[in-house]
């Protein structure tokens, strides 16, 4: 958890955060964030933290004659990216609007892991599926969508679309629970 706190608070900064020493970086790092979390851990499991974050390449430090100079690496962002995936979902309102979101990709076989990725998160996203790149879900996604999509990096082999009627429904309302 440490780890993540650190990386999310290191991607804020766009660029180098210097300090003077490692353990004025700790410090630095440490009064920076929600005081409140910290209080949660021990100095020296913020100094692992940041140990392990060093040894996994995730942020890199450059010693310069003012200091010690630390940045986050492509590395670390894809770490970011990938915890706040994990935090994406759909919220089920209270009541169903009576129309289908429908999500269709075409994304070349050159870029497979890219599909393959986007297809595992529609399953996670909860998306039943219609046809081999045809998905269908009863409750807003736009948002959702449009993250993944721009993650994925397939910005214009997806299409969201808002239908107002699926013919032969009555498997996707059981599916759904309508």
């Amino acid at each position: 958890m440490t780890m993540g706190a650190i990386l999310s608070f290191l991607d804020k900064k766009m660029d180098w955060t210097f300090v003077l020493s490692k353990a004025e970086s700790y410090r630095r790092l440490k009064e920076s964030m929600n005081i409140s979390f910290w209080d949660e851990y021990y100095k020296s499991s913020v100094k692992n933290g940041v140990d392990k974050l060093l040894r996994k390449g995730q942020v890199e430090v450059r010693e310069t004659e003012e200091g010690i100079m630390v940045r986050i690496t492509d590395r670390g962002r894809t770490a970011v990216i990938k915890r706040k995936l994990e935090e994406v979902g759909i919220a089920k309102p209270t009541k169903w609007d009576g129309k289908w979101r429908m999500v269709f990709f075409d994304v070349e076989e050159l870029e497979r892991g890219k599909r393959d990725l986007f297809r595992k998160w529609l399953v996670r996203l909860g998306l039943r599926r219609m046809q081999k790149s045809v998905w269908v879900h009863p409750y807003p996604l736009d948002d959702e969508i449009k993250f993944l999509r721009e993650i994925v990096r397939v910005p214009h082999g997806v299409k969201l679309v808002t239908a107002e009627r699926i013919e032969n429904d009555e498997d996707l309302k059981d599916w759904f629970d309508l």
